[in-house]
Parts: C-alpha cells; sequence; structure tokens
C-alpha cells in the first residue's frame, strides 16, 4: 500500500490579529480588492468549529493515513490539536511560500505551494477543513493498485456554450475552473470541460503536481499569482493538476453521483434509485444542514460549504449536526485534564 498523507489549510478567520492585518491589506490595496463578492468576505475565513470534526471525521474512517499536514499562517495553531502527536504537521505559510508573496490571505496562492512541504509524500490528499469523512474509506477510494489517482467530478451540461461568453458570464471559482481546463487543453491538447470538481476529497501524485506547474508556460503565471494577497477571477486552480495527471495516464476521471433531495421528489427517488451504489460511494455539499440530512446521510463524504445567506440559527444547525456525527475524541486532540477529587 502507498503512504498517503493528508494536507489541509485552515484558517482562524476570527483572530483579531489576523483579522487586523486582513484590513490593513485590505484598506491598502484599495482599487486592486478583487472584483468578484465572496472574495474577500466573512463566510470565505469564518472557523465555525468544523475543523476538530473534520480531523475527528479522519481518525474514524481513515486510520491508515500517513501523516496529517496543516498549513496555517500568522502563527495560528488550533487550540485542541495535538501539536505533539508523531502523525500531525504543522506547516507555516514561511515555510513553504516566497517572502514576498506573504502575507497572504489567497487560499488558491498557499494550494500552488503544498509540494514544498518537506517530506511530503509522494501520494496525497488534500481536504478543506470543512469537510467529513462520513463511512470508512480504505486508500483504493484514492488511488489505485498502480498508485494512478482516482478523480471524482460532476458533470456539466455544455450545449453549445462558446469558452468566451461562458468566461465572462462565470464567478471567480468557475472562472479559475475554465482557465486551468483552457491550459490543459492548448498544452496537452486534451478537452475537460465537461468536467467540474465534485467537492471532495481530491488525490494527488506530488511529481505529477511539479511536473506541471514546472512547464515553462506555466511556471511564469503561477509564481507570478502567487503573490495575490487576495484570490481573482484570473488564477489557475489545483484542478489542473488532477486533469494534467489524467492527460499523463497517472489518473482517472470518475463521475460522482450525489444523494438527490430536491423538491421533485418522484425523479430524485428515480435517480437514487437508478444511482443507488454512486450515491454511497460519491460526496455531497450543501452549505446548510437544513431539509439535506438524508443526502449527508448517504454520502460517503460531505462538505458543509458556509455561505453568506447563512443566519447565525443555520450556523447552530450545521455545528450541532456535525458535532453529534463526530461526538467521539480522537487522538489529534489534547488529553483532557483529569479532575482530581479533594479528600478531607
Amino acid at each position: 500500500m502507498h503512504k498517503i498523507d493528508i494536507v489541509y489549510l485552515w484558517v482562524d478567520g476570527s483572530d483579531k490579529k489576523w483579522l487586523a492585518i486582513k484590513n490593513k491589506w485590505l484598506k491598502k490595496l484599495g482599487h486592486s480588492i478583487p472584483e468578484h463578492r465572496g472574495v474577500t468576505s466573512d463566510e470565505r475565513y469564518r472557523d465555525n468549529g468544523e475543523f476538530l470534526y473534520s480531523v475527528r471525521s479522519v481518525a474514524e474512517n481513515m486510520p491508515w493515513v500517513n501523516h496529517i499536514y496543516i498549513i496555517t499562517g500568522f502563527g495560528q495553531v488550533p487550540k485542541w490539536l495535538n501539536t505533539k502527536h508523531p502523525k500531525i504537521t504543522i506547516v507555516p505559510h514561511e515555510q513553504i511560500m516566497p517572502a514576498d508573496a506573504l502575507p497572504t490571505f489567497n487560499s488558491t496562492a498557499i494550494e500552488m505551494c503544498i509540494p514544498n512541504i518537506p517530506n511530503l509524500s509522494e501520494h496525497f490528499v488534500v481536504m478543506n477543513d470543512d469537510i467529513f469523512v462520513n463511512k470508512k474509506l480504505s486508500p483504493s477510494f484514492f488511488f489505485d493498485r498502480h498508485g494512478n489517482a482516482k478523480t471524482r467530478h460532476v458533470t456539466r451540461h455544455l450545449r453549445g456554450k462558446k469558452f468566451g461568453n461562458w468566461l465572462d458570464s462565470a464567478n471567480s471559482y468557475l472562472s479559475m475552473l475554465l482557465l486551468s481546463t483552457k491550459m490543459i487543453e492548448v498544452l496537452y491538447g486534451r478537452k475537460f470541460y465537461k468536467y467540474a470538481p465534485s467537492h471532495s476529497i481530491d488525490p494527488y501524485l506530488k511529481s505529477m503536481w511539479i511536473k506541471c506547474r514546472n512547464n515553462p508556460i506555466i511556471k511564469p503565471i503561477i509564481d507570478n499569482q502567487i503573490k495575490n494577497k487576495f484570490r481573482t477571477s484570473s488564477e489557475l486552480h489545483r484542478w489542473m493538476f488532477g486533469l494534467y495527471q489524467t492527460t499523463n495516464g497517472r489518473g482517472k476521471m470518475y463521475r460522482a453521483r450525489p444523494h438527490k433531495s430536491s423538491r421533485h421528489k418522484i425523479s430524485d427517488a428515480i435517480y437514487n434509485f437508478l444511482h443507488w451504489y454512486k450515491t454511497g460511494r460519491s460526496s455531497y455539499v450543501c452549505p446548510c444542514v437544513r431539509g439535506h440530512k438524508k443526502s449527508l446521510r448517504r454520502a460517503a463524504i460531505f462538505c458543509i460549504n458556509d455561505s453568506s445567506d447563512n443566519t447565525p440559527e443555520m450556523l447552530r444547525e450545521n455545528f450541532d449536526y456535525i458535532s453529534n456525527r463526530f461526538s467521539r475524541t480522537c487522538e489529534f486532540e489534547k488529553p483532557t485534564p483529569r479532575k482530581t477529587t479533594k479528600h478531607k
């Protein structure tokens, strides 16, 4: 079995020191602040306490993981984390990013530097702190017996869309995906426009990532974009490295089919029946658990992707759901001090 590491990106957006530095840079940039709504908004950085439960979900359902690397900055470390555990390493931004790129508030820029993590295994997966492992998963869920990555995707319905028109109407996230897909087409002749990430746990091979990044066309683009303090719509996304793996025979695309729970009850029931096995092996993403609990229970992996529309009540519902689902403490937490009883 190949050694497989996990890489997390984490930030505590409620930290006053971090907020002060972020606001300073927003003011300093002024007119250069990214144009798309949501790039600098609170929910992008809001810490709703999910990370603890994400790590618990890994301990419960992926105990075979070789090592967990947590990329963070500004001296932040989760208070509950047992940093002395041999499987845990905190990776400061300064360790993997050039000095002229710091400080950064740009997760895309940080991700571009993941292979710079010392001792990172050839096989690794990337997780966000709002993603949870819901079932027992084996290494073969992410890599085949030859060590090739299994990239899960959802399928787009293109129907004559022209790239230029598509890009003009896209939000920041979709723009990055489209530009990354276009780069693979231009350089390697493969078209992947009908594919989009399934918002799950994504597997990578370090050697493939580095080869793609070091392409003489791609390298200067990435070297420049990692200096962006905040995410922009014109950046390349790590999705490109997954496509590169597939292009070079070191990865394969697998269609994800999330369990449906919309207002169309009959069509959902038919879909869920026809794809019963696939829905149990796919990820599911939603901003709030309200109305989605059946699909969340069915998913192998799920993501509670915070939204600006989430009210304090919805945030409490989300927290209650994950804290009840992953209520058991795990080896990656600081031991709870024992209470001593005083004898008179």
